[in-house]
């Protein structure tokens, strides 16, 4: 599979080469420095467990750019996370120590270099693995974890490898095989475990589906099957989203998926770029004891209001959620700013 992957890599730097010689359009590059602050206070029934954290609070940079209308590059870096600082049983370093390691996130998110050929584009480095539904549509410093699905918060989903995607003619579809290192194995390339996804997404006017099945490695010749329909129809001002996987979300050893349901639904009304406000929930049926003695059944809810003050640019957001989690019994919220300073390079 590595001298796979390194003939794949070959074919692009030869793929490259011709491009830049043939067209000098698109030039250009732009680095993000993006930092978020959050301010997250709680309460449960048991005053022992209420608490405050800085939730999301964290510190990103987003290196994009292009050298042709054929070549393009995407370079993100995750600098800081407050949970690994101010939680306890967290390692502050975590995300530096992690960078040899497929089983969880460290500092670089996004590593990739795209080449597209009409209607083909070809991706390889450091990628999202292309599961889920238009959850995984946002950056990670525009999410709000507290509402986000299991899959979302548990699943280490940056893995190297490489994508072919094909838009039809129309572009309003498009289809992508992608193949990855598995976060299942302790290590890339060395565990010899991958994951093989396989994506429909379009957009159909009022509606866009997002469709994808994956097979993870979770030891030699065995795999884990997850499956993402993610549908999403839009009504003017109004978007609503209803993602659904075949898992209740990971175990508690990182082993493998607990069988069982998610269903990831979301409300958004934004009649102005300067704001919006959604409604957010997730509902998780599983069918596995895994870390609890019995299946469980479990929800949460939540709502979030986003303002840009900034006129005719989102780069600076000032945000507020409120959020109820069934499980734990805790009601939480969040009050939040988000900026994003935009360098461009050339």
């Amino acid at each position: 599979m590595k001298k796979y992957l390194l003939s794949i890599a070959a074919l692009l730097l030869g793929l490259l080469a011709h491009s830049q010689e043939a067209d000098d359009l698109g030039n250009y590059a732009e680095v993000s420095i993006i930092p978020r602050l959050d301010l997250n206070p709680s309460w449960t029934s048991n005053p022992k467990t209420s608490g405050f954290d800085l939730g999301n609070s964290s510190l990103y940079t987003l290196f994009e750019g292009s050298a042709s209308e054929h070549f393009s590059w995407t370079v993100a870096n995750h600098w800081f996370a407050a949970g690994n600082w101010f939680t306890p049983e967290m390692d502050a370093w975590e995300m530096f120590k992690g960078l040899g390691y497929s089983d969880t996130t460290n500092w670089i998110d996004f590593l990739k270099a795209d080449l597209t050929f009409g209607s083909w584009t070809f991706t390889l480095g450091k990628d999202c693995i292309t599961t889920g539904g238009h959850e995984y549509e946002e950056w990670d410093w525009e999410v709000h974890p507290l509402m986000a699905s299991p899959i979302w918060n548990d699943l280490a989903p940056y893995q190297w490898g490489g994508k072919v995607a094909w838009t039809t003619p129309s572009e309003m579809s498009v289809f992508s095989l992608q193949m990855t290192t598995s976060p299942f194995g302790e290590h890339p390339f060395s565990s010899g475990l991958w994951t093989y996804s396989f994506q429909w997404s379009g957009a159909y006017g009022w509606f866009s589906p997002m469709w994808s099945v994956s097979a993870f490695g979770i030891d030699k010749g065995q795999y884990n099957w997850l499956i993402s329909l993610g549908n999403q129809i839009l009504l003017e001002d109004w978007t609503f989203t209803l993602d659904w996987s075949n898992t209740s979300g990971i175990d508690e050893e990182y082993t493998s998926f607990m069988p069982g349901h998610t269903f990831h639904g979301r409300i958004d009304y934004a009649p102005s770029d300067r704001w919006d406000v959604s409604l957010r929930g997730n509902y998780i049926y599983s069918n596995s004891t895994g870390y609890l003695d019995t299946p469980m059944r479990a929800y949460n809810i939540g709502a979030a209001f986003e303002f840009y003050p900034l006129r005719d640019s989102q780069d600076l957001r000032l945000h507020a959620v409120a959020h109820y989690d069934a499980f734990s019994s805790a009601f939480s919220l969040s009050f939040g700013v988000l900026y994003n300073l935009r360098l461009k390079l050339w």
